[in-house]
């Protein structure tokens, strides 16, 4: 009688026939072992999960694991592979280094580029909304992610200030001119780029890239 493969016995010897060093780990849910899971772990972060899915039994689906992202995914970067697990671990582990890894690199790759570019927007978007409310004593600061709002009441009108990414708009809703020009010069003193526009009711709207 033929063996019966599972995914968690096939792990580790596809790990081994792996051109690479990758770590396999059993799968779990909550503290039950589970035999048709399992994944397979890179030194630099990459995963790649093993399954054998109730609906296609005998057969293992391998994909590429990536980071929780807003990252803009198109076709192709998260395909799988599907391979008859009696192919044996080495078959299955020349499959997943030529179908599967290399799209997987790159994808990944690009995936965590975003997350840190996004990172940074966030901590640069935070840093520059406590800087705007340190300079307006008594402003309000909102922020969420890469967008920000500082707003500021004043019995002559009020000033808000929106972050939105690289991007600085200064509101002013019937601020007399004193207070405006007090607002735009206040941003514009540590942010280069400044161009200034006026909206419908002649109120000054400053638009800054920064």
């Amino acid at each position: 009688m033929s063996q019966r493969f599972t995914i968690a016995s096939l792990a580790h010897p596809i790990a081994l026939a792996l051109d690479e060093v990758w770590q396999p780990q059993e799968g779990f849910h909550g503290i039950e072992h589970l035999d048709h899971a399992a994944t397979l772990t890179h030194a630099d972060g990459r995963q790649i999960h093993l399954s054998e899915r109730w609906d296609d039994p005998g057969y293992l689906h391998a994909r590429g694991a990536f980071p929780v992202s807003d990252y803009p995914f198109r076709r192709g970067d998260r395909d799988s592979i599907r391979i008859a697990m009696d192919e044996g671990p080495e078959a299955i582990a020349r499959a997943i280094s030529d179908d599967l890894i290399p799209n997987h690199r790159e994808v990944h790759a690009r995936v965590t580029k975003h997350n840190q570019e996004v990172a940074q927007i966030r901590r640069d978007v935070e840093e520059l909304a406590r800087d705007f409310a340190a300079r307006l004593p008594g402003a309000r600061t909102r922020i969420d992610g890469s967008s920000a709002y500082v707003a500021l009441r004043l019995e002559t009108g009020d000033v808000g200030i929106v972050i939105d990414s690289h991007a600085v708009s200064v509101m002013l809703n019937d601020a007399p001119k004193a207070i405006a020009d007090a607002a735009v010069f206040a941003v514009s003193r540590f942010l280069p780029h400044v161009q200034t526009s006026d909206d419908e009711r002649g109120q000054p709207v400053q638009c800054i890239d920064y």
